[in-house]
């Protein structure tokens, strides 16, 4: 039986890591930098699914299950958050829970441990975008290509289904002395390609933005939002054109997700100082700056409300006066926007073991166990 309130059973069913870090923490030892995180907290708080990928040489341990545990901390508040059971899972929970508002978690795409989700199974966790859910999951890829191949040849996925996947990580550990240290390699965004056959053979990334599956297969197409540069050690963000594109993915005005960004870059740099925010300060402030852009978007509407009645009120006073009320029109008002304020208890392993955790899961046999990945 695994039950997602118990820190224990989430650590043996590799939900959750030896030592969990926030972002902010991640950002404090140089895995990736602030406008990267930024970039990130935008796409998981709008329902976009991600995969974490990392190499199992030269050793296991790269820290998928640390990484994928702290982007699960951007998640707006109310969030659902399914826990899957491996080979084991029935996905009953689809009758029970909103795609629109459910995050699905699959520790790990793979054939190395039941516990883990592979062809008919997987392809059904990864299928879950196109009912609506986001789905959180890791494999083991060395690169964006390689994370293709494995969809597209190995679990047989079209190019549709995997242009619905989200954001893909790519994470390694660098460096030539111990410790070695984990950066995220490279961010990309997946689109779909649109059935188009312009691969590169042997695979690699074109100039066109076609990450490459194999030879013979078709392209598929991607927004690289980020990428490490060896020689700097830094990170090279995505280009202007390439944002206005993902805006338009997101149906956002590229001027309003480049503020976003903004805001969410500059609360980021704060708590990243020093030794970084714990995963309870972020959701904190995940959770303050969320309901602060809400407040401030409903004041928007509130003004634009008052100026509508004092338009429509001095429209009346002027039909008044000229005995033609019946044929005033009143100016329409601005409907309110919401945001996603809600509190409300959500599982994950991006908190600690003291804090409430929801979720759905369902029993399973209980003979699964096996490593899992160190944070560092």
């Amino acid at each position: 039986m695994f039950d997602p309130r118990n820190p224990y059973h989430r650590r043996r069913w590799h939900y959750d890591s030896d030592q969990p870090l926030s972002v902010a923490q991640l950002i404090a030892l140089g895995s990736l930098d602030a406008r990267t995180a930024a970039l990130l907290w935008v796409l998981v708080e709008r329902h976009r699914s991600v995969i974490v990928s990392g190499p199992t040489d030269p050793m296991p341990g790269v820290g998928k299950t640390t990484t994928l545990n702290a982007l699960l901390g951007f998640l707006p508040a109310g969030t659902t958050l399914v826990y899957t059971m491996g080979m084991y899972e029935g996905f009953d929970f689809e009758g029970q829970t909103d795609p629109q508002s459910t995050c699905v978690l699959a520790n790990e795409v793979s054939d190395h441990l039941p516990i883990y989700m592979w062809g008919r199974v997987a392809r059904q966790l990864l299928r879950l975008p196109g009912d609506g859910y986001a789905i959180a999951t890791s494999c083991h890829a060395d690169t964006l290509a390689d994370v293709l191949r494995m969809l597209r040849s190995d679990l047989r996925l079209g190019a549709g289904e995997v242009g619905r996947l989200g954001v893909v990580v790519n994470i390694g550990l660098v460096g030539r002395v111990w410790p070695l240290r984990r950066r995220f390699l490279t961010v990309n965004y997946l689109r779909d390609a649109g059935g188009r056959a312009d691969v590169v053979a042997g695979g690699g990334r074109t100039d066109a933005g076609q990450a490459a599956v194999g030879r013979g297969a078709r392209s598929q197409e991607t927004l690289a939002l980020a990428r490490w540069d060896e020689a700097t050690d830094a990170f090279i963000p995505a280009e202007a054109g390439v944002l206005a594109e993902l805006a338009g993915e997101l149906g956002l005005a590229a001027a309003d997700l480049e503020a976003a960004i903004g805001r969410r870059e500059a609360c980021l740099a704060a708590l990243a100082a020093g030794r970084g925010a714990n995963a309870r300060a972020m959701r904190e402030a995940v959770e303050a700056l969320t309901e602060s852009e809400a407040s401030e978007a409903g004041s928007h509407v509130g003004t634009a409300d008052a100026g509508s009645s004092e338009a429509a009120d001095a429209d009346r006073a002027g039909a008044d006066m000229a005995g033609e009320a019946d044929h005033v029109g009143k100016a329409p008002r601005a409907r309110p926007r919401t945001g996603n304020t809600q509190r409300a208890r959500r599982g994950g392993g991006a908190r600690g073991a003291d804090e409430d955790v929801g979720g759905t899961a369902k029993s399973a046999p209980d003979s699964a166990s096996g490593g899992e990945d160190n944070p560092e």
